[in-house]
C-alpha cells in the first residue's frame, strides 16, 4: 500500500484525532492481518483551520507502536502546495519562482552573433512559461477568494517577461510594455481559462459520470454523488 489518506473533519482536535486513531489502528491490524507492514515513520499530519491565531497540535501514535507526528507547515500532494488555510500563496510562490528561474535559463539561447527575436521570446513565453503558474488555477481562482497576493506574484513575474522580450528599461511601466510584446494582462488571462473550463463541463454528454459530481445548477438532472460538491459542506 502506497500514498493512502485518512481525512477527519471535526470541531475539536481531540475528537478528530480520536477518530483518526480508531481509523489507524484499524487499518494497522487489517494490513498486518494480510501479511503486510506499515511504516510508520512515513506517516504525515496536516491541519485546514481558518482561524488567525491557532496552535497545531501532534497526535500520539504510541499505541499504534508508532511515534508522536508534528505537523507540517506546508503539504505536497500530485504537484500542489497547500498551506493550513488554503489561501495557497506559498503555491504560487513556489510556481512563480520556478517561472522566473526557467525564464532566466532562456536567456542563454541564441548564438554568439544574434539572440532570439521579440515574437521568438513572446513564443517561448506563451507555450513553455505561463503554462507552468496556471497549473490547477481552479483551486484558488474563483469567485470571493482571496486572490490579491497571487495575482501580485504572477503580475511580477509577467513584468519580468515582457521585460526580457522587449529589452526596455526596467523602469518601464507593466501595461505598456505587455501592449507591446501582444500579451493578456494575467487577470484577463485567467477569466479567460475560467471561461473555457467551464464550457468542458458544458459540453460533456448528460449521462456523463462527472455530472453527478458537479452541484445541482450543473448536473444536467443527474442524481447527485455522495461524494457530490453539493454534499461536501453538509452538516
Amino acid at each position: 500500500m502506497n500514498d493512502s489518506l485518512l481525512i477527519s473533519q471535526e470541531k475539536s482536535y481531540s475528537l478528530s484525532f480520536f477518530f483518526l486513531l480508531c481509523s489507524y489502528n484499524i487499518l494497522s491490524k487489517i494490513l498486518i492481518d494480510a501479511g503486510l507492514i506499515m511504516e510508520h515513520s512515513k506517516t504525515e499530519l496536516f491541519h485546514f483551520m481558518r482561524a488567525r491565531y491557532s496552535s497545531n497540535p501532534s497526535i500520539d501514535l504510541s499505541l499504534v507502536e508508532g511515534s508522536v507526528i508534528s505537523p507540517k507547515p506546508i503539504w505536497r500532494y500530485l504537484g500542489f502546495y497547500f498551506d493550513y488555510k488554503l489561501n495557497f500563496n506559498y503555491y504560487m510562490y513556489f510556481y512563480a519562482i520556478k517561472c522566473l528561474s526557467t525564464l532566466s535559463a532562456m536567456k542563454m539561447l541564441g548564438n554568439s552573433s544574434r539572440g532570439l527575436f521579440p515574437i521568438q521570446k513572446c513564443l517561448l513565453y506563451r507555450t513553455c512559461i505561463l503554462p507552468i503558474p496556471f497549473y490547477g488555477f481552479q483551486l484558488w481562482f474563483f469567485k470571493g477568494a482571496p486572490i490579491v497576493k497571487n495575482i501580485t506574484e504572477l503580475k511580477k513575474m509577467q513584468q519580468r517577461a515582457a521585460l526580457w522580450i522587449t529589452g526596455v528599461f526596467q523602469t518601464s511601466p507593466s501595461e505598456g510594455i505587455e501592449a507591446i510584446t501582444g500579451l493578456i494582462p494575467i487577470t484577463l488571462h485567467l477569466c479567460k481559462l475560467n471561461g473555457r473550463h467551464y464550457l468542458c463541463y458544458a459540453s460533456i454528454p448528460s449521462s456523463h459520470t462527472i455530472n453527478s459530481l458537479l452541484d445541482s445548477q450543473h448536473a444536467k438532472n443527474q442524481i447527485p454523488h455522495k461524494i457530490a460538491t453539493s454534499n461536501l459542506t453538509m452538516k
